[in-house]
């Protein structure tokens, strides 16, 4: 719902704000044309400054007013599904006892009921409203500075094209681009390569490569919290629905025992998926609306991946010694990014296309592994390649934020103390320790209610696309280089004789 409200805004810069603005520059350039003591001139002039303040308070109430009450119902339907939904879930574990779904029902009601009543409250006593002015200057603020860096680097069409293209001085501010969600997947039917009369996951399950019961939600072998909502789904059904949500044809238990135990010759044939359909929207929706902190205005397809190697199935963290590079792999051979040391130019280009891959699990319990192209600011290296992958785990309103965190170290961010901030990493930060974080969060949950991105992040992002982006991603028409043929004339050689 927040995603929403934020693109009713942006609607309105574009479509009521940024003709407005267009016409009054427009004007300006007429007005100059009159000497200072032609009274047109004045007119000209009193007209202008006229309807520019005239445009600024409509758009800025009315994004304000329209941010608020959207906002206001968004809280109240969030709460509302969250709460009913998890007691749902209360009720069908009671029935079928089964005490995960009871416990994750009660989390999930009383995690709604609480974040309800807190961005209740920020609205009703104006936190909400500050924000909003607060975005308002930090976002003229941020162009100006993405104009220092443009004009310092580019000049001439090159220029003018991505400053209309990232709306620079008028509509929408942000880069647009366009990236792709994945999930990979298991198929129960794909030969082994060792054994091409075994599938390939009962020897690998035989092999002690991958926990395939675990993989299909029935073993929990790294503990409650760290419990993946992993998905089966039966061949041989269409796998839409007619509005109904979204389709469900899991496997049981008993199936797939009687799959292992034949070695792939009896049971239904099924595929298996790292995350359900809609924990995946919730992951995008939550990247596409904060990506908007950075002005990043990402857009995502949704695909899968087929993978057979155990490799790309449990992926290396960080309690090996290799994981960035066992990425680089992956991110190559299953998703088929450039590596940069050996087409610097398609690794380039990469970025333009931003990739975030929903895998199945870590050799340790990270949430997620991000490959930077290029060194950054803050002290990241680069990788061969760029693009990240990241798993699933309930709540939801905690993690969600973990693929939009992962993209932010693509665009050169580290990570920060204080779990405000997206950015934030257990493992390697702190959120208390130091004497300024706790009022700092308690002043976040009232003006933001949620984790977010700084102004200074926001800068050092558009410091790192500035200076490793190339200028077709960020908005500049390609060069096309004309060659024409060589004119070849001929003689005719005699023989003199």
């Amino acid at each position: 719902m927040a995603l929403v409200c934020t693109e009713i805004t942006e609607w309105v810069e574009e479509e009521v704000s940024k003709p407005v603005e267009e016409w009054e520059e427009r004007q300006e350039k007429k007005c100059k044309d009159y000497p200072w003591y032609d009274p047109r001139g004045w007119v000209c002039w009193f007209v202008t400054y006229f309807v520019k303040v005239v445009r600024w308070v409509i758009v800025k109430v009315g994004k304000w007013v329209v941010r608020t009450v959207c906002k206001l119902v968004g809280v109240v339907v969030e709460a509302v599904v969250d709460i009913a939904a998890g007691l749902w879930d209360v009720v069908i574990g009671i029935v079928t006892l089964d005490w995960r779904r009871i416990l994750d029902g009660l989390l999930r009601a009383v995690i709604g009921l609480v974040l309800g009543i807190i961005r209740l409250a920020r609205i009703v006593f104006l936190g909400d409203t500050i924000d909003y002015i607060i975005e308002e200057i930090n976002r003229e603020r941020l162009r100006r500075y993405v104009r220092g860096l443009l004009e310092a680097k580019y000049s001439g069409d090159t220029l003018t094209e991505i400053k209309e293209a990232i709306r620079l001085d008028h509509g929408a501010f942000g880069l647009r681009l366009h990236g792709t969600a994945y999930r990979t997947t298991l198929d129960s039917e794909t030969p082994s390569p060792r054994e091409p009369a075994v599938p390939n996951l009962v020897v690998l399950h035989e092999q002690g490569a991958i926990n395939l019961r675990e993989l299909c939600g029935f073993e929990f072998p790294e503990g409650f919290w760290n419990r993946k909502r992993y998905k089966t789904l039966k061949k041989g059904t269409v796998l839409g629905g007619g509005g109904g949500g979204e389709f469900d044809n899991p496997i049981s238990a008993d199936e797939l025992d009687t799959y292992l135990n034949s070695r792939g010759a009896q049971g239904p044939a099924f595929i298996v998926l790292p995350m359900r359909d809609g924990a995946l929207d919730t992951k995008v929706a939550t990247a596409r609306e904060k990506g908007r902190e950075l002005a990043l205005m990402l857009d995502f397809d949704q695909e899968t991946r087929e993978v057979t190697d155990p490799d790309h199935i449990v992926h290396k963290g960080y309690d090996r010694p290799d994981a960035h590079p066992a990425l680089t792999r992956f991110l190559k051979d299953v998703i088929g990014r450039h590596d940069k040391t050996t087409d610097p130019d398609g690794a380039t280009a990469d970025l333009c296309h931003p990739v975030a891959v929903g895998v199945f699990r870590y050799t340790d319990t990270l949430r997620g592994l991000a490959n930077n192209l290029h060194e950054s600011a803050c002290g990241l290296s680069g990788k061969n390649t760029s693009g990240v992958t990241f798993i699933d785990n309930t709540p939801d309103q905690i993690w969600k934020y973990v693929p939009i965190h992962e993209l932010g170290h693509t665009f050169g961010l580290c990570h920060t103390d204080g779990v405000d901030r997206i950015m934030y990493s257990p493992k390697t930060n702190t959120w208390w320790r130091k004497w300024y974080l706790i009022p700092r969060t308690i002043l976040s949950v009232y003006l933001d209610g949620e984790p977010t991105f700084t102004f200074d992040e926001a800068k050092a992002a558009w410091d790192y696309i500035v200076a490793h982006f190339a200028p077709q991603c960020l908005g500049a028409r390609p060069v096309v280089i004309g060659v024409s043929p060589a004119t070849v004339r001929g003689g005719t050689v005699g023989r003199q004789g």
